[in-house]
């Protein structure tokens, strides 16, 4: 059984958590500012920008007993995040099928009755024949780069704080 929902892996490095290193953490997820707000010639707000850099900052918080994996972990360094944090995407009446915005790790889809229907974990997938409309909520695995972490220790409290700050690639 694993002490968090949480999977944070290192590329080429494996896992990150050693034993009781992450039991209790809090992610945050923050979308990065990209583009801006402009005001055209008529008055009339328009978003400049593309799509396709539309990406989350994470910063990841536990105390524990023990440290993960720090020793080797630097700025710019690649990792796969399993987040504790989902994403709820909205299913409109009429839709059969889905596409994510970014992979799934586990999701779970429900109607507007708060039933809960069986569908593959996939980025696209088709919905049963039956559903009208509802939601998917999904914990996204995202492609990530370390900014920045920090390790605190309390001595006589047999405790170690740390926090990692992650950038989507």
């Amino acid at each position: 059984m694993s002490e968090t929902e949480l999977t944070l892996e290192i590329v080429g490095k494996g896992n990150f958590f050693a034993p009781y290193s992450a039991r209790e953490c809090i992610q945050t997820l923050t979308s990065i500012p990209q583009g801006s707000l402009r005001r055209t010639i008529n008055g009339k707000l328009v978003w400049v920008g593309q799509t396709t850099q539309r990406k989350f900052k994470s910063t990841i918080t536990c105390k524990d007993k023990a440290p993960p994996a720090f020793d080797g972990l630097w700025k710019g360094d690649k990792m796969n995040v399993t987040c504790l944090h989902t994403l709820t995407q909205s299913i409109p009446q009429g839709s059969r099928e889905v596409i994510l915005e970014r992979e799934p790790a586990s999701m779970r889809l429900y109607d507007h009755r708060g039933k809960i229907w069986q569908v593959p974990v996939e980025k696209h997938f088709s919905l049963p024949s039956t559903f009208s409309d509802g939601f998917v909520t999904y914990a996204p695995r995202l492609s990530m780069m370390v900014e920045s972490y920090t390790l605190e220790v309390d001595e006589w409290g047999l405790t170690t704080c740390w926090t990692l700050e992650l950038v989507e690639v």
